[in-house]
């Protein structure tokens, strides 16, 4: 007992706030995957921005618009995005690979630009989150 003669339970309290916490949590978690998803478009554009021109497209390409296909999928877990290319060309013996690849790992064919694009978003990308969350929240 305090002072004036009341009990405070603190279990009570303590509860409470716990859930008030639950609920902000849930909410910042909401706001970061859409401001993930707010990165992801960043990423996007700039990656249409820097690929390549293909003038003289390699044999078995199959695509026309290789700039044109670069797409978002969402992972199990909302806090990440992949970005690929869907743009591929055929092999010799007929299978497909991705064009991307090639360009950014090829030792004869290769222009690498993903990895230095990527890295030259991070910034923007980031504050593409913040603002994303400072809206939602």
């Amino acid at each position: 007992m305090d002072s004036i003669g009341i009990k405070v339970n603190t279990t009570s309290l303590q509860s409470a706030i716990e859930d008030i916490l639950r609920d902000y949590g849930d909410v910042v978690y909401e706001a970061t995957a859409e401001g993930i998803k707010a990165a992801e478009k960043v990423l996007i554009k700039n990656l249409k921005a820097a690929s390549p021109s293909i003038k003289n497209p390699p044999k078995g390409y199959i695509k026309k618009n290789f700039a044109k296909n670069w797409k978002g999928k969402t992972s199990r877990d909302k806090l990440r995005r992949y970005v690929g290319n869907t743009t591929t060309v055929t092999d010799k013996k007929g299978g497909e690979i991705p064009l991307a690849n090639i360009l950014e790992y090829s030792t004869t064919r290769g222009k690498p630009f993903i990895k230095a694009t990527h890295e030259a978003s991070i910034d923007e990308m980031a504050r593409a989150v913040v603002e994303t969350i400072k809206r939602e929240v």
